[in-house]
């Protein structure tokens, strides 16, 4: 084999070889922008997911504050008593430590 014949065959490797990683790099390249696509997508739901659940929990926070001023002023008495009981747990609590 000359040195001209072996020049054309590495000239010819080199270039297959630089078709097959400029292929690969387009592959890369679009499977890069799909996971980007779909991570964007994925946290733009957990976002809606999350706004929900925050407006869910809002409103029934509400309902409780409403029940519990509905019992308060129901039995103040009672809720005077519940207070106290809570704040002599707390306070034993607090003290052991």
């Amino acid at each position: 084999m000359s040195d001209q014949q072996t020049s054309d065959m590495i000239r010819d490797s080199a270039r297959q070889a630089k078709g097959t990683i400029a292929e690969t790099a387009e592959t890369v390249r679009n499977t890069a922008m799909e996971a980007s696509g779909r991570a964007q997508e994925m946290a733009r739901e957990a976002g809606r997911q999350a706004t929900a659940a925050a407006q869910n929990l809002y409103g029934q926070s509400g309902v409780a504050l409403d029940t519990v001023e509905r019992l308060v002023v129901e039995n103040p008495w009672g809720a005077i008593l519940i207070a106290g009981a809570v704040g002599y747990g707390l306070a034993c609590l607090v003290k052991q430590r």
